[in-house]
């Protein structure tokens, strides 16, 4: 069952990504509802992305001591019932004002997934996999977003809210039940939630490492996807949900890479796997600058997808790794992703084939360049978490 766990721990962060990324679609239509214009891309971005960057350090403060375990069901609950008040607002300060308590919501929910996450497989021996997993289902959000946003909003906008709403309130109300099957027959060590100044990482370098990753990782793959869907619904006249089918190649590529991260991983080590997988998502971008068609902007996106399946499992793992439980880590991780998706948006602002290929090689330079300073650490060097023969 805990396999089960780590899919709805997935699902709940597919939603919240889900969330982020329909909002591209919705942006327009909203902006019409309210008479906006332009503007609605700040009434519906900016007050959700600056409540979700406050809310990472606040979910650290106050859950300091809390079991992340324990708290999912109220936060993810409350990311629902703030996302029925946005498909319920009629102005725009009140839709604002939604979208702040959404994105403080959000921040909070992502935070206890990812401690959660960890806590739930700090001590499996298939801890990689489920890594792999999470960062597959619930990257799928962002093209799950384009395919369903669309054709929800030619019946009407606030559709899309609701969809979110239900998810996170169905997803959060059966988390209890989901929880208690996963711990029934875990280990009491597995079960423990203590505080995270107890110790640190043994690895706490490469977490730095890591993070720097996160944020480098996060910011091609947004850069790349708002480039595509740009250029396929402007460019070459493709309405959304063609756009995020579009992107079902990437999808595939991040699955089949996912799939094989540990074997991987124990062949060359974990940092030449990272590498790796930084060099095919700096291949796609350099792909994605060159294409002038359709067909070569989808298969740019398939070295892309090869790269987010080997770089996400990997980062996240060495992130959220260590004692206590990850609270601050998880934390630290969402402020990472949310620097690389800003990022990834500011240079696909810039609308410039070359601000790809820089971001690109800055990225890979950077990863490359701090798993150089700090001790090559391979998976075959991380003690070995399956049960002892005779034990349980």
């Amino acid at each position: 069952m805990r396999f089960t766990s780590v899919l709805v721990l997935a699902c709940i962060q597919f939603v919240i990504i889900v969330d982020e990324t329909a909002i591209a679609v919705l942006a327009p239509v909203v902006g019409r509802a309210f008479g906006m214009g332009d503007d609605v891309r700040h009434a519906l971005v900016t007050p959700f992305a600056a409540a979700f960057v406050v809310a990472l350090p606040a979910a650290a403060a106050l859950l300091h001591r809390a079991d992340p375990r324990r708290m999912l069901v109220p936060v993810a609950i409350g990311f629902g019932v703030c996302a029925a008040a946005g498909a319920l607002t009629q102005s725009p300060a009140t839709l604002m004002l939604a979208r702040g308590a959404q994105g403080a919501a959000a921040g909070l929910t992502a935070t206890c997934v990812l401690a959660a996450l960890h806590l739930l497989t700090r001590d499996s021996a298939t801890r990689l996999r489920d890594f792999a997993v999470f960062a597959v289902v619930s990257g799928a959000g962002a093209i799950a977003a384009l395919v369903v946003a669309g054709p929800l909003a030619t019946v009407s906008w606030r559709w899309c809210f609701v969809a979110v709403a239900v998810g996170a309130v169905l997803l959060g109300g059966a988390w209890p039940a989901v929880l208690r099957a996963a711990t029934a027959d875990a280990h009491p060590s597995a079960l423990a939630s203590t505080d995270d100044a107890a110790g640190g990482s043994p690895r706490g370098v490469s977490a730095t490492v890591a993070v720097i990753a996160i944020a480098a990782a996060n910011a091609l793959p947004a850069a790349s996807a708002i480039t595509v869907s740009f250029a396929l619904q402007d460019d070459h006249g493709w309405t959304a949900t063609a756009a995020g089918l579009a992107f079902l190649p990437l999808n595939a590529a991040a699955a089949l890479a996912a799939a094989m991260v540990a074997r991987t991983a124990r062949r060359i080590g974990s940092g030449g796997t990272m590498t790796a997988g930084m060099v095919l998502l700096a291949i796609g971008c350099a792909g994605l600058s060159a294409a002038d068609d359709p067909t070569s902007l989808v298969a740019a996106g398939v070295p892309i997808g090869l790269g987010i399946g080997l770089v996400f499992p990997l980062v996240n793992d060495r992130a959220l790794s260590g004692s206590g439980s990850g609270l601050r880590r998880a934390a630290g991780v969402g402020a990472a992703q949310q620097i690389g998706l800003a990022i990834g948006a500011l240079v696909a602002a810039v609308h410039q084939g070359a601000a790809l290929v820089v971001l690109a090689g800055c990225a890979v330079l950077g990863v490359v360049g701090a798993l150089r300073c700090v001790p090559r650490i391979d998976v075959d060097a991380v003690p070995d978490r399956s049960p002892s023969p005779g034990k349980p």
